[in-house]
């Protein structure tokens, strides 16, 4: 048997594993409220990242459509850009799906599925590299927000304070009324 059959057989169990190990890198008590409820309403954040590994294991079986591919990475990783995730445990989901695979086929993987299996690893590599970027993108964006938010902060108190920066001067300057 392939693997892409093995996999598609497997999908379901799979897919379970591997939304089991992305929710173990939370701490236990958001671990445990994303498991008990799936409600896009009441957990938004459990819902899109399994809504994101489905579409992107379907992606994997199915042959890469690099725009769906984008589309499933960012909405895995951008809720995790705005969490307190380092780059490395940010993009480390799309790594558990290799570990997720290897567990539920243990006991199928001989040595004509291992190199199936290798080229499909090299799959699941590239969309890391695509998380990576989509997470640094995200990052980007909101330390730009928070610069701009800290201008507007800053020219707030200046107009209340009466003062002007003077950007040719370098200096504060009383407003004349």
């Amino acid at each position: 048997m392939a693997l892409k059959d093995l996999l598609k057989e497997k999908r379901k169990a799979i897919l379970k594993k591997w939304y089991n190990l992305v929710l173990d890198t939370y701490p236990p008590e958001a671990a445990a409220f994303f498991r008990k409820n799936r409600d896009r309403f009441e957990n938004p954040v459990g819902a899109k990242i399994h809504e994101g590994i489905e579409g992107l294991l379907d992606q994997l079986l199915s042959g890469p459509d690099p725009e769906k591919v984008n589309f499933f990475v960012d909405q895995i990783i951008r809720v995790r850009a705005v969490q307190d995730f380092t780059p490395a445990d940010a993009v480390k989901v799309i790594f558990l799906l290799k570990k997720a695979i290897k567990d539920v086929l243990k006991d199928e993987l001989t040595e004509d599925i291992l190199k199936e299996f290798l080229l499909l690893e090299e799959e699941i590599d590239s969309f890391a590299l695509k998380a990576f970027d989509i997470y640094m993108g995200c990052r980007e964006r909101l330390y730009h927000l928070k610069v701009e938010e800290w201008k507007s902060k800053l020219y707030m108190l200046l107009r209340k304070a009466n003062l002007i920066y003077d950007t040719r001067e370098g200096v504060l300057i009383e407003k004349q009324t």
